[in-house]
């Protein structure tokens, strides 16, 4: 399997990180701005069948390094920054 993070021409934008942080952009914005890692990732899951085990953590990578997540560790939930 090629590799889903390089975009070339021949990469399918629907299996990419960028589509995959949109995907979680909205999650986030229907559970007010927080949600459970595992109920995350069954969403991306749900869109994305086994290369969400590729795109998902990227992606949130992605989302940390912009400053816009953070993890409560007294809830034990991901956080969208506004």
């Amino acid at each position: 399997m090629r590799t889903l993070l390089k975009p070339d021409k021949f990469t399918d934008l629907n299996k990419s990180i960028v589509y995959t942080v949109a995907i979680i952009l909205a999650e986030f914005k229907k559970n007010k701005y927080k949600c459970n890692y595992n109920d995350l990732y069954t969403t991306i899951e749900e869109h994305l069948g086994e290369d969400a085990f590729y795109l998902f953590l990227p992606s949130l990578d992605f989302l940390f390094l912009l400053g816009k997540l953070k993890y409560d560790i007294g809830s034990d939930m991901l956080e969208m920054i506004i």
